[in-house]
């Protein structure tokens, strides 16, 4: 093997990657996988156990990749304030969401699998999805001089977190409205200064 060249571990797992998040699990083939990372169709099975396992090794480094690149809580100090939490959140979903290569990654996989469920994802939600719901639910009940029931913060959760996931999702629409996909650095920065100030608004409004 060239000193160059990558392991052929780690040309499957890349490979898988990129077919993954373009094709979904069901749709991605492990003889695809293979011949596009040049390796032996037993690679898969050698390396990983089976496709279902590097699934699994796709999505941890995929979530590796988006929260090393863009933290949920942006770098922020616990006294920055919920407003600037919220925009922090808005602009680490968007930045993972319109970044290319392997920061873009955990956005794509998971459009491609909520589109189409696979068992794996309870696993997805547990081990990636709900840390981050945690980390917005205990950023709203902190807003201070409000108290908030079980069922508010859900609520709350659910419409921060929609409004951050309708960019992913509305991908095609977006393209074929306005011509591309991609949001430019001023149009993230600008739509998650609305999503946070909007959220907080909201938040203020509901315990009138």
């Amino acid at each position: 093997m060239s000193k160059n060249k990558p392991s052929t571990k780690e040309r499957v797992l890349q490979a898988a990657c990129t077919i993954f998040s373009e094709k979904g699990f069901r749709e991605a083939t492990v003889a695809e996988i293979c011949e596009a990372a040049e390796a032996n169709i037993a690679s898969v099975n050698y390396h990983f156990g089976d496709k279902e396992k590097l699934y699994d090794e796709v999505w941890h480094r995929a979530f590796s990749h988006a929260t090393t690149q863009y933290p949920i809580d942006g770098g922020l100090s616990a006294g920055s304030g919920v407003e600037e939490g919220l925009y922090a959140f808005a602009s680490a979903i968007l930045h993972r969401i319109f970044s290319e290569g392997e920061n873009g990654l955990f956005a794509k996989l998971l459009y491609r699998e909520m589109a189409s469920p696979t068992l794996a994802l309870k696993k997805i939600a547990m081990d990636y999805l709900f840390p981050q719901s945690e980390h917005l639910a205990a950023l709203i009940q902190s807003t201070p001089g409000l108290k908030f029931d079980e069922q508010d913060v859900l609520l709350c959760t659910h419409s921060i977190i929609g409004q951050c996931a309708f960019y992913n999702f509305s991908r095609p629409l977006h393209k074929q409205m306005i011509g591309q996909e991609i949001m430019t650095e001023e149009e993230i920065e600008r739509t998650a200064r609305h999503i946070a100030r909007f959220s907080f608004g909201g938040l203020k409004e509901g315990q009138k």
